[in-house]
């Protein structure tokens, strides 16, 4: 296990000395309790430093002495939404521009992923999932991928629309594609995909490449930034 080198500030921040921020991950969280607790358990998970903060000027108060960190873990509920939306476009407009955010939730929605994402968050985990789950959720968004949790874009499984892969994806996939599309909101790995759906590694790449080709998507992160734009239409109507 990685141990941090951490500072305790007056408003019961904790991050780290310079010599440690390389690789660091941040949770902000103003729950004393659940932040540490979370930060003590995926830093024996990720072999990685964690730094703590009760709020987002907190931690950008600590981005001024030290340099940036790796990927922020930022929660959000009910009446913080607002201030977490402010934050994200805060940050896309920033030096830390190109720093990933997961937003952490206790009840999750398929509009709250939804708008999540579209306010420049790479992932969404829900406070209720594994810590397995969570720490490999992590792993995709560092290694530059973008993570939702499976079981909110299930199909039926949303409030407020039927969003499923069909519903979608653009009139011209097809149903392979559909399954590639749903897969990839899903955040599982090529490997994956190709065992669930019972295709080679190879095919399954060749039906990535077709919907990155439909959707004008550059990477898979791309093209599941533009699914979630496409879902907020749906779940609009």
């Amino acid at each position: 296990m990685t141990k941090a080198l951490t500072r305790t500030g007056e408003n019961g921040e904790k991050d780290l000395a310079p010599s440690s921020q390389s690789h660091m991950i941040a949770i902000i969280d103003p729950r004393t309790l659940i932040r540490e607790c979370l930060a003590l358990s995926l830093q024996e998970k990720l072999a990685l430093p964690i730094a703590t903060y009760p709020d987002i000027t907190s931690w950008s108060a600590a981005q001024e002495r030290f340099s940036a960190c790796a990927l922020v873990l930022l929660w959000m509920e009910g009446e913080n939404a607002a201030r977490c939306y402010d934050a994200l476009r805060e940050l896309s407009s920033s030096r830390h521009a190109c720093l990933p955010v997961i937003i952490l939730c206790d009840n999750p929605s398929m509009q709250s992923v939804v708008d999540a994402l579209r306010h420049g968050a790479k992932g969404f985990i829900p406070t209720g999932m594994a810590l397995e789950v969570a720490s490999e959720a992590i792993g995709l968004v560092l290694a530059g991928g973008c993570f939702v949790p499976a079981h909110i874009l299930d199909l039926g499984e949303t409030d407020d629309a039927d969003v499923s892969a069909q519903s979608v994806a653009p009139k011209d996939f097809t149903t392979r594609e559909n399954q590639i599309v749903a897969a990839l909101l899903k955040g599982k790995s090529n490997k994956v995909i190709a065992y669930d759906i019972g295709l080679a590694e190879s095919s399954v790449k060749y039906h990535i490449r077709s919907v990155l080709r439909k959707l004008h998507a550059r990477n898979r992160t791309e093209a599941v930034t533009k699914l979630s734009e496409i879902i907020t239409i749906s779940l609009s109507k």
